[in-house]
């Protein structure tokens, strides 16, 4: 609308300013009027001159606008009868502008401030630094963001460059350069007199063409020590049950036989010899029961070392699905092992890992024996920060307080287990700094993932 009202006395300025001069013209050819020619001819150049005058001063405060939004000015005003009503409205559009992006500034702001408050009283570490800084000497990357949480878990004063604080605190540098690229890792670290148990995870977030790393940690040292004391109780229950069991009958049938010898002494009849036959072989039994138990617990407690490689997902399935089909073929078990595409590789030690697929698809034939069309599905999924591999079942599923104990070494639900197979997953998974989870539904749905 406003340009509609600019173009019209625009045009009647030009139109003025065309008769001034065609007046002019006319006067000094046609008259000899020269000085109302002249006078004519100077009112055309002036109004000439004034419109110039007017555009410049229109654009130079178009201009300081534009300014005013890129510089985020918020000061400047734009006075809406400077230039008359046809630019009241724009004017008045330019100073409503200005005061949206005002707002929304102090909007930004204050949410800015609020976060930046909640961090900083947040209870875990949080520092955040260009990623390039990681690998620069030269001092010159500063820290954008570090709370009050980092500086006391970490003993340092308020740094403002990545280089100093890497002076100070090299080992927890050192870790945070093991997974530089995004991940989770566990250290002990000793911060002067102080032993730190750190949960540090990194992530990479892009932003402006530049990466920055976002760094959590975390000292997990009493939560730790409160499930180790926890899995100790536990696992001395079981191991206490187990021993308890053998050791009972053994000290019974020991006690039976040195009653019959001190009262009878060597007057033994074959009733006797063969009572007391019966019970040392009693005896033999349960002491090699109790050896078993003390080898099993030895297998878990001693795994050896993975050794890691880059090994195909493909051949992994490849050799799973070979071992494990003939057995649920047997048992009419439908077995489906997705076909992943060769270029997926895995960092794993394939013989531990092996063990632990057979360990999980051996206790899912276990679980769906009952079921009227049973299924075991081998799976591996591709996702932002990890890499899964999943057994499901359709089987009868984990009774909800049972979920918590399956991974306590012994534990077993079916009278020929021997209770270390899924500890010893876990474990295997732990060494390969992963970890197994499971999901149940009882009567519906078992799954076990595999998280590396």
């Amino acid at each position: 609308m406003f340009l509609r009202h600019f173009h019209i006395q625009l045009l009647l300025r030009y139109l003025a300013i065309t008769l001034l001069v065609c007046a002019s013209l006319y006067l000094f050819t046609s008259t000899q009027l020269y000085f109302t020619a002249g006078a004519l001819a100077i009112s055309a150049i002036l109004m000439v001159y004034g419109i110039y005058l007017y555009m410049k001063k229109l654009g130079r405060d178009v201009d300081n606008f534009i300014d005013a939004v890129k510089n985020r000015d918020h000061a400047v005003y734009f006075s809406p009868k400077k230039y008359g009503r046809p630019f009241q409205n724009l004017f008045n559009s330019f100073n409503d502008i200005i005061s949206a992006h005002k707002s929304i500034t102090i909007e930004k702001e204050s949410v800015f401030q609020l976060l930046k408050s909640v961090m900083e009283r947040a209870p875990v570490g949080v520092i955040t630094v260009a990623k390039d800084a990681l690998n620069d000497d030269t001092g010159k990357f500063p820290i954008l963001f570090i709370n009050v949480a980092a500086n006391r878990l970490l003993n340092i004063p308020e740094y403002h460059y990545w280089h100093r604080l890497q002076a100070h605190v090299p080992e927890f540098v050192a870790e945070v350069l093991a997974i530089q690229n995004g991940g989770k890792r566990f250290a002990e670290l000793f911060i002067g007199d102080q032993r730190l148990l750190l949960s540090i995870e990194t992530q990479i977030i892009q932003l402006y063409q530049q990466q920055y790393l976002i760094i959590n940690f975390q000292n997990i040292k009493d939560e730790v020590e409160q499930k180790e004391m926890e899995a100790w109780n536990k696992l001395i229950e079981v191991m206490t049950h187990e021993i308890l069991n053998s050791i009972t009958p053994i000290h019974t049938l020991a006690g039976t036989i040195k009653d019959m010898v001190d009262q009878k002494g060597m007057s033994l009849d074959q009733e006797d010899i063969e009572d007391m036959q019966l019970a040392a072989s009693t005896i033999k039994k349960r002491s090699d029961g109790l050896m078993g138990f003390v080898q099993d617990y030895r297998m878990v407690a001693e795994l050896p070392t993975p050794h890691l490689e880059l090994y195909s997902v493909k051949e992994l399935f490849t050799v799973i699905r070979t071992l494990m089909k003939p057995l649920t073929d047997r048992q009419g078990i439908t077995f489906e092992v997705m076909d992943v595409p060769s270029k997926y590789q895995l960092q794993l030690d394939p013989k531990l890992i092996e063990q632990v697929l057979i360990n999980l698809i051996t206790n899912a034939i276990y679980a769906v024996k009952d079921a009227q069309h049973p299924k075991i599905s081998l799976v591996f999924k591709r996702e932002e920060d990890k890499n899964t591999i999943e057994v499901i079942d359709n089987g009868k599923g984990i009774p909800r307080q049972n979920l918590d104990k399956i991974f306590i070494p012994f534990f077993t639900t079916r009278s020929t287990g021997s209770g270390i197979g899924l500890s010893l997953s876990r474990n295997i998974m732990n060494m390969h700094q992963g970890s197994l989870v499971v999901h149940s539904i009882e009567g519906e749905e078992t799954r076990f993932t595999m998280a590396f």
